[in-house]
Formats: structure tokens, C-alpha cells, sequence
């Protein structure tokens, strides 16, 4: 019974042996195209970002300007006179205007940040597409030297 016992303990680890020795399933390999494609798509999202960020920047000095003269006209208020109704709704006027500016801005933010979204589902998308990419060496290479003769970088 020993003996039979042996066998199938030998029997069984020969049986691992020989699963854990099979190669491995070797990677897809993206094509030139593929490649060509992720990074032609990586230069046009940069573009984009750029733009948005641009954007996104002006917007934000145009809302600190305005805020900063809101807070200018609001400590104004001290010193008018609420006796001259022609003060006084000269005051009020100008208030009108500044909240319905900075409505228009928010308006604005709103808009940007909608973008922002658009732009990140984009970045999403890529990255799912790209980021894991296999390619062999000399596509690699091809590409970049297509790229180098673009004035592009990798």
C-alpha cells in the first residue's frame, strides 16, 4: 500500500512539474499603425489640453478681476451717501452689473468644466486603448525615427 501511495504522490508532482514547465502565452503585438495611431492621438489630446488650460487660466484672471472690483466697489459702501437717491442707485446699478457679470463668468466655468469632463473621457479612452501597448523593437524604432523627422518626440 506504501508503494501504491508513492507512485501517486510521484504521479502527481510529475503531473505540476509539467504544468508550471509550459511556456507562457506570448503578448499581441500592436502594429506599426496601431502605435502610429496611439501617438498621433496622444499629440492632438496635448493640443487640446493646452487650449483648455489656456482658456481655463484667462477665465480665472478675468473672475479674480472682477471680484477683486466687486470687493473695491462693496467697500465703497461706507462712505456713500443714502441720502442721494442718484448715489444710491448709481451704487446699485453698478452692483447689477458686476452680479450679472459674474454670472456670465460662471456661465463660463460651467462650460469649461463640461469640457474638462469631455477632455478627461478622452484621456480615458486613450489610455485604455494605448497604455498597454506591446510593439516589437524595430517598430518601436520606425515610428520614432518617423517621428524624429516630424520635429515630434516619442
Amino acid at each position: 500500500m506504501n508503494f501504491h501511495r508513492l507512485i501517486t504522490v510521484v504521479l502527481l508532482f510529475a503531473h505540476l512539474g509539467c504544468a508550471v514547465s509550459q511556456p507562457s502565452e506570448q503578448p499581441k503585438f500592436s502594429t506599426r499603425e496601431e502605435l502610429r495611431s496611439c501617438l498621433l492621438k496622444r499629440d492632438e489630446l496635448a493640443e487640446q489640453l493646452e487650449t483648455l488650460m489656456v482658456r481655463s487660466r484667462a477665465h480665472e484672471a478675468e473672475l479674480t478681476r472682477w471680484q477683486d472690483q466687486i470687493r473695491a466697489h462693496v467697500a465703497t459702501e461706507s462712505k456713500l451717501d443714502t441720502s442721494d437717491k442718484a448715489a444710491v442707485d448709481a451704487f446699485n446699478k453698478k452692483v447689477r452689473e458686476s452680479n450679472a457679470r459674474v454670472e456670465e463668468l460662471n456661465l463660463q466655468a460651467d462650460k469649461l468644466n463640461r469640457e474638462q469632463r469631455g477632455y478627461n473621457k478622452l484621456i480615458t479612452a486613450s489610455n485604455e486603448r494605448c497604455a498597454g501597448m506591446v510593439v516589437t523593437d524595430e517598430d518601436h524604432e520606425a515610428i520614432k525615427s518617423e517621428r524624429v523627422a516630424q520635429g515630434k518626440k516619442m
